[in-house]
């Protein structure tokens, strides 16, 4: 009796709703209410799958941004991805995007079971639903949204595998009907073959599956699919180099005795992404893969090492991967491209690299030196710094370091004094093409005692 009282309550809850909120659909500022863009999938009668713009193929070339939207367009891009909607932010990130000529992969917020969401609880997950119907009643017709995207990774640590698929099905299909012009997708952490299953057997109102896959693991997505018997267009929406939580003590790049993490250098890591485009995502075209999206466009703040995968330094100096994508975006090489640090034997720490486990004494005198080239033949700055391994600015993103250790942090070769506290640190070098607006990076990670 009480599951039936519920059921009853709850659906009387949600016709309710539905009735009092057919008549509040919101029209952003700059949009035209008479003209979405319309996208939809399709199939070509040799069973390849394209996403379709008015008509035509649009093929994806994206970028996973947290700023700087608008310079997804200035490198070749066409579409971005947000990760969440506010009636702050997200007004201007779509008219950003449409002034620019991008479209938007339209992030949904939705509750992961990790951080305490019950989908077992009928009231919650009926709230959740109509604040996702809000949204979409809100930015429906703007003429820069590209699809819908319901949640990101939100299958991490779950447990109640059917009840969060069925109200992500749920939300889909209400989706579809609330607005026919524009896809639904969902981004799963990897293309797990148990997720992928579950999904099409409990969500079939998902369009099209999404994927967040870091070297290696992104040359196995087209194969899982295909394993899982997914049978409809899929994207890779995060790719990058090797994600920090796979590094090991016999990876590459490594973790040291101490678990402080390795990292490559810029110019190692464009190749990684140039990899990824060149032998994993566009030979996956004719098997479903629609397009993708670059991670991260702009800088981190967030996660274990704060280098790892931002495009552009905290300035707006791109990266050499920002080189590679607009490559395999416009089939061209940029005129002018970023500085190379070749790899991590070209950043010395006390004549050692990276790899080595580099451990000084407190406030010990020590040297280090970076060898960088200039591709454009533009003059090169440097700037370096030392930050407590885990801190971050106010922002999250990378701190300005440890003031007064640095000699002169503006060469090429430094002499620095090691911190006078015990622990775990981040020796960074930045060097940069001031004229041309790039950047290479290259970090060494040393202890203290």
């Amino acid at each position: 009796m009480k599951i039936s009282h519920i059921t009853i309550s709850l659906a009387a809850l949600l016709m309710f709703a539905a009735c009092s909120k057919e008549r509040e659909t919101i029209i952003p500022p700059g949009s035209d209410p008479n003209s979405p863009t319309k996208f939809e999938i399709s199939q070509d009668t040799d069973g390849r799958w394209r996403l379709l713009k008015e008509g035509e193929e649009f093929y994806i070339n994206g970028a996973a941004a947290n700023r700087w939207y608008s310079r997804v367009r200035e490198f070749g891009g066409n579409v971005f991805r947000t990760y969440g909607t506010t009636d702050d932010t997200t007004p201007s990130i779509l008219s950003e995007a449409y002034r620019n000529g991008l479209y938007v992969n339209m992030g949904l917020p939705i509750a992961r079971e990790r951080d305490g969401f019950d989908y077992d609880d009928a009231e919650k997950v009926a709230e959740q639903f109509e604040k996702v119907r809000d949204i979409v009643r809100r930015y429906r017709n703007h003429p820069a949204v590209m699809c819908w995207s319901i949640g990101n990774e939100i299958e991490s640590m779950y447990t109640k595998k059917e009840q969060l698929w069925k109200a992500v099905n749920d939300i889909a299909a209400m989706i579809h009907e609330e607005d026919p012009n524009h896809p639904t997708t969902v981004a799963l952490a990897g293309a797990n073959t148990a997720n992928i299953e579950l999904i099409i057997k409990h969500a079939p109102e998902i369009d099209i599956l999404s994927v967040n896959s870091y070297y290696p693991s992104t040359a196995n997505v087209g194969k899982n699919m295909e394993t899982a018997g997914w049978d409809k267009p899929y994207m890779v929406t995060e790719f990058g180099p090797r994600g920090t939580w796979t590094v090991s003590a016999s990876s590459e790049p490594m973790k040291l005795p101490w678990g402080a993490l390795v990292e490559q250098t810029s110019t190692q890591k464009a190749e990684i992404y140039a990899e990824i485009m060149r032998d994993n995502i566009l030979p996956d075209r004719a098997n479903g893969c629609i397009g993708s999206f670059v991670f991260v466009w702009g800088y981190q703040n967030h996660g274990e090492v704060l280098t790892w995968y931002g495009l552009f330094d905290k300035e707006g100096n791109s990266f050499g991967s920002v080189d590679e994508m607009t490559y395999y975006w416009t089939g061209k090489r940029p005129e002018k491209l970023a500085p190379r640090i070749e790899d991590r034997s070209a950043m010395t720490m006390n004549g050692k690299i990276a790899d080595d486990a580099i451990i000084v004494g407190v406030s010990s005198q020590n040297t280090a030196s970076v060898t960088a080239t200039s591709p454009s033949g533009a003059a090169l700055s440097y700037k370096w710094l030392i930050y407590l391994e885990g801190s971050a600015a106010s922002d999250g993103s990378l701190p300005d370091g440890i003031s007064g250790l640095i000699e002169d942090n503006t060469k090429s070769d430094i002499k620095f004094t090691a911190p006078d506290a015990a622990g775990n640190y981040r020796l960074v070098v930045f060097v940069t093409d001031t004229a041309n607006r790039k950047v290479a990076s290259a970090v060494i990670p040393f202890k203290v005692e």
